[in-house]
């Protein structure tokens, strides 16, 4: 066996392994801050979110107004084609803190080294993307990406707005918060508006979402407007 061949192997897989952990340091030699954390990929962990939504239907001339509440459950692991685990997300809805849960829905989560993706209505979006950062100079714009990189439709850039911020939500405190900005777009006849925040090991806390046609004097002519807001949480093993 040729020795020198066997020593140069050696030295190969060591300079690999020394670039792979240098790749997750800083240049102080510290590990990079990912905060995979804020998505809550938790098995067991459970949501439960008001929802107030507002239809505009130029069809039928009418307003609808309507309040529910959403409870997501992160219920189990499944195994992707990848290799990497995809988590289960049982969705149910209600009209009141009276009325029986009812099967909504079931989603997908799944949360990879430098993405968190979720496939909703058969649509996957990448919700975050890793490592988390924001400028420290303008403190309000951090990285950046295309948030349809893995659907059909167009690209759509999603930026970091707020990092870890605390933030009150009704009756809930959270230490560390991050923003999401999805969408931002105004015209004369239209206003599109879509931003999701999220809390540290939770995941969503909050979510907004505007699509509206309006006449030139501001008058709204179709669309919906619709907000999540966290109202309970917990973690239960399923």
């Amino acid at each position: 066996m040729d020795k020198s061949k066997d020593t140069f192997s050696i030295l190969l897989v060591v300079m690999l392994m020394g670039m792979l952990v240098s790749s997750c340091e800083t240049s102080e030699g510290e590990p990079v801050y990912m905060g995979h954390e804020y998505f809550g990929h938790t098995h067991g962990k459970w949501l439960v979110y008001e929802v107030d939504s507002t239809v505009y239907d130029d069809f039928l001339e009418e307003v609808f107004h309507y309040e529910y509440q959403v409870k997501e459950i992160s219920s189990r692991y499944t195994e992707a084609l990848t290799g990497e685990d995809k988590m289960v997300l049982e969705r149910f809805y209600r009209e009141n803190d009276d009325a029986p849960w009812q099967i909504k829905n079931v989603w997908i989560s799944q949360l990879t080294t430098t993405r968190a993706l979720r496939t909703e209505e058969n649509i996957t979006y990448v919700k975050l993307s890793f490592p988390l950062w924001i400028n420290p100079e303008t403190l309000n714009r951090g990285n950046q990406w295309d948030g349809n990189l893995y659907n059909t439709q167009p690209a759509q850039d999603y930026v970091i707005t707020h990092l870890h911020e605390p933030m009150q939500l009704g009756t809930m405190a959270f230490d560390s918060t991050l923003s999401v900005l999805q969408k931002d777009f105004y015209t004369l006849i239209g206003e599109e508006f879509q931003s999701e925040t999220y809390a540290t090991n939770i995941g969503m806390i909050r979510k907004e979402f505007v699509e509206l046609s309006t006449d030139i004097d501001g008058t709204i002519i179709r669309g919906v407007d619709y907000s999540y807001e966290l109202i309970d949480y917990g973690f239960e093993d399923f």
